[in-house]
């Protein structure tokens, strides 16, 4: 069984700051599109490992400016930092949080931004899902300071 096998549990901060653990039987990453990015950079891991910190750095960065623009209600800018994560998250192949950005794209440009806290949230718990991931696969260099 490879690490991206393994069960991973992750928590999900709920908006009350209640946490419940969410348990994933299946890999976080799309292993096809992992695997490209694997043998793209085979020569040199390192850059692989640089990639995923880059990555994950950026994620974080995005999902504080979704915060702070569903905080200050700015519809416009929710629609595009959405898209922009899910954008980024296909490119390595992490599949849900690219799906929770969609649906924050889609209210962002609906400007239906009272559900999209919970929604919020979800992608936050899938990034760290995608963070546990990528330390188990490339280890812990895998992800920034």
């Amino acid at each position: 069984m490879t690490p991206t096998q393994l069960r991973i549990t992750y928590v999900v901060f709920a908006l009350h700051g209640v946490a419940t653990y969410k348990q994933v039987s299946e890999p976080v990453l799309a292993q096809e599109i992992f695997e490209r990015l694997r043998q793209a950079t085979a020569r040199n891991p390192d850059v692989l490992a640089e990639l995923c910190r880059d990555y994950v750095s950026e994620a974080r960065n995005t999902i504080s400016q979704l915060r702070a623009a569903l905080a200050q209600g700015n519809a416009a800018e929710f629609r595009e930092r959405a898209h922009y994560l899910k954008g980024s998250s296909m490119m390595i192949g992490a599949q849900e949080l690219s799906q929770c950005c969609a649906i924050l794209e889609r209210r962002g440009r609906d400007s239906d931004l009272a559900p999209a806290a919970a929604e919020l949230e979800q992608a936050s718990a899938a990034l760290l899902g995608v963070e546990a991931e990528l330390s188990q696969e490339l280890g812990p260099t895998a992800l920034p300071d």
